[in-house]
This record gives structure tokens, sequence and C-alpha cells, in this order.
């Protein structure tokens, strides 16, 4: 039954973009013994019951009875291998969720954990925390952390501290330039939750994004676009996108700025951590180059002067979701003004995501997913040879 509500959970807000991208967030159902909690990589769309890994919750407990070792790598390795060895017999082959420790210290059955863009409007902003206070006093606030075991330690003791203050459970808890969680003891109280914390944001944001289309000369960007692909040695996608938002931002570099450092952990998974901005379409080669060699990567987003954004993926899929998840970092940027600007992560922080196995780990499982959809105000370019 649990579990049957869990999944109905995960469809309904797995299938909102308002919720989820790129198959983020996660959901978790536990009882006395077990918690149940989403497979990484796996879809909270389409999830299954079999798509959630059944664990012990006694083993799970132990770990926070263990000293682990003080140096980072060492400590998250050893963390790991204790959280999968409480997998129980039959889940060997499935892979839990990074933020397992995290779900198992809510009190209340059903987690569900999704980075909404308005509400990262608020935790991806300078005034994020005395915001958070102001609309919703009962909720926790955790700043920004590195994920695995070092976020679940902060995260046990906000809550714990909120439960011992207050004398009661924490059902809402938001993560800084991150997302957020809600707990609840059935789906009415769920949807109750979430649609009070919405409503909230709703009410609150004062500046929209503009996201109106706007029609482009087809040939021209797809001479652009063939410029694009002939700068990646493998065979890429490219996905063209225009709105009026798109059209401020690209209108110059200082109205790009904002966008040069990333927002959140997704960003960096799907579009890598800084976007390539060109003043004109003169040696877009000479460019990229320049950029590659900068960055050591290849960018995952193109934006051009006066033109629009480039989203480029390995597959149809890959170009999709990178346009997909940059537009949301386009939508908090604007959603951020309204709680005192855009507070971009730290960069060790941005360092930290870019080179985390897990995080990587996920984008690739999310990436050979199906299920696509994308904007008439934009357009698909494949490379061929």
């Amino acid at each position: 039954m649990g579990l049957d509500i869990i999944r109905e959970i995960s469809h309904k807000y797995g299938s909102n973009p308002n919720y989820v991208l790129a198959g983020g967030g996660n959901t978790s159902y536990k009882d006395e013994h077990f918690l149940y909690i989403k497979g990484s990589g796996t879809s909270l769309a389409t999830i299954e019951n079999n798509g959630f890994v059944k664990m012990s919750r006694k083993s799970l407990d132990k770990i926070w009875e263990k000293t682990y070792s003080k140096e980072q790598d060492k400590r998250e390795a050893e963390v790991l291998a204790d959280m999968m060895g409480a997998k129980c017999k039959g889940e060997e082959a499935k892979r839990p969720s990074v933020e397992t420790l995290l779900h198992n210290l809510f009190i209340q059955p059903y987690v569900l954990h999704v980075h909404p863009t308005m509400v990262n409007g608020l935790t991806c902003s300078n005034g994020g925390k005395d915001t958070m206070e102001k609309m919703f006093p009962n909720a926790i606030w955790v700043e920004e952390t590195e994920p695995g075991y070092t976020l679940a330690v902060k995260c046990r003791e906000r809550i714990g501290e909120y439960e011992k203050r207050t004398n009661t459970r924490a059902n809402l808890l938001f993560l800084q330039n991150h997302g957020v969680f809600f707990a609840a003891d059935n789906a009415m109280q769920m949807d109750i939750l979430v649609d009070e914390v919405m409503d909230k944001f709703k009410k609150s944001i004062t500046t929209l994004p503009d996201l109106q289309k706007i029609d482009f000369d087809v040939n021209k960007i797809e001479k652009i676009a063939s410029k694009i692909k002939e700068c990646y040695e493998k065979d890429v996608y490219v996905k063209f996108t225009i709105n009026k938002e798109v059209e401020r931002l690209c209108s110059s570099y200082d109205s790009f700025e904002i966008l040069t450092r990333p927002m959140s952990p997704d960003h960096i998974v799907y579009c890598k951590a800084v976007p390539m901005f060109l003043e004109s379409i003169d040696n877009i080669t000479g460019q990229y180059k320049k950029f590659v060699n900068e960055n050591k990567y290849e960018p995952k987003i193109i934006f051009i002067k006066n033109i629009g954004m480039f989203a480029i993926g390995k597959s149809e899929k890959d170009s999709l979701v990178v346009s997909d998840v940059w537009m949301d970092a386009v939508k908090i940027s604007v959603y951020a003004q309204s709680f005192g600007g855009v507070r971009h992560m730290a960069p060790d922080m941005v360092d930290f995501i870019a080179n985390w196995e897990v995080e990587s780990y996920r984008s690739k499982v999310n990436l050979n997913q199906k299920g696509l959809k994308y904007e008439k105000n934009s357009k698909l370019y494949c490379k061929s040879r």
C-alpha cells in the first residue's frame, strides 16, 4: 500500500516540469523497519514499485554511530559502502539515492524532494534565509553544503534542533542553492503541504520571466547551427531557443553575465559550470577552441549576441535536456530578483559537484530515459556526416 502511494506521488510531481526536470529529485516511503528510496537515475515520472530500493532502517541508523575518516574522499567512500550495505537482499543491483540518509531522518512515512524553479528562485537568492523565515516560520533552512554524508549530518543537526525547540515534527526543509524537502503522513497531506508552499511563492514573486515566443530566420539559424556542429569532433545535436527572456540576456555580455556562474547542482551536472557567449558569428571555431582551452571541456550552452541560445548534446535527448535545464537557470535568475537578487553557488562547491562521481552517474542514466517535449520557439538540428 505504501509503495503504491509513493509511486503515485512520484508520478504526479515527477511528470510536472514545474517540479522536476531531467529526472531530478527523489521520493521515499518508510515503515518501522524499511525505507524504500527512489533508485539513482530513475525517473520519478515513470518509476514503478520495483524502481525503489528497499533498505534496512536499522542498518542506516547504525551509520550515525560510526566514526569515519576525516579525509573527505575516504569518508564519503566509507559512508557509501555502509549505505550500500544497508540494501536488503535482492536489491544488490540497485543504487539508492545519495540523499538516502536525509530521507530517513524525517519521521513521516512519505518524503518528496524536488527542485521547483520558483522555490529555487528563493534558495538561489541573496535573501533566501531571511525570506524563508518570514514566509515559512515552521520550515528549516540549511546553508549550501557538500552533498552526501556532510549534508546529511548538517540536516540531522537542524532537524533535531527544530524538533527539540518546537516539540513538533519537521515537514519542510529548504536547501540553499538546491531545492526543498516535503514530508507527510499520507498523499493528501503531501498535496496540501506542496500546494500551500507553492501558493505562497506565486503570491510573493513580483517579477516573472518573459517567455513570449519570437520568430526567427530559420535559414540563418541553420547556417549558424552547422558552424557550431563543425566544431565538435563527435556527432552532436543542436537545439536553438529564442524568447523574450533569452533575447534580453543575449543582448550584451553585461546582461548575460548573471548566467556565467551556476546557481544549482543540476545546472552543472547537465550543462557544465560555464556557458559560452559569442559577441558575433565571425570565427565561431576560433572562439570555440579558446573556450575549450580555458575551461577544459566543450560548451553545452552557447549564447550568441542578438541571436539566441544554442544547446548542444551528444543525442537528441541530451540536447533537449540541456536546453530545458538551462532555461531553468534563466527562470531562476528572474525569480531571484524578488528575493534580493541571485546568489550563485560558491566556487568550491562548483568544483565539488563538477567532479562528483555520483552526480555524473545520475546524469548519464537520466539521459538514457525516453519521453521528450520542447517549445515551438525553438528548433532542433542534428549533426550528420
